[in-house]
């Protein structure tokens, strides 16, 4: 019984100290992008005239990255080489 306590006393404490911890933010965080609404939708997109989020059937929201990302999106294929085509050529 001894030990039980001190299992608990160690073990909760650092559970809830694990998963407390907050990723720090970068600039791309706090981007706006915008999401679909319709249940089926997983993707985020970084362009509101994106082809693929105008079949969307329900409503958009404009959210952050970072809040995207947490409720499971993921960036959408065609936004995304949309982005990497506009970031500069840093070789030379």
């Amino acid at each position: 019984m001894k030990n039980l306590f001190y299992i608990i006393l160690f073990i909760v404490p650092l559970i809830f100290y694990s998963c407390s911890k907050e990723e720090p933010m970068t600039p791309e965080d706090s981007q706006i992008v915008y999401v679909c609404t319709s249940y089926s939708a997983t993707t985020y997109h970084t362009d509101r005239n994106c082809p693929r989020l105008k079949k969307c059937s329900a409503d958009i929201f404009e959210v952050t990255r970072r809040k995207a990302r947490e409720n499971g999106r993921i960036i959408c294929s065609d936004c995304r080489k949309r982005d990497e085509n506009k970031a500069p050529d840093t070789v030379k």
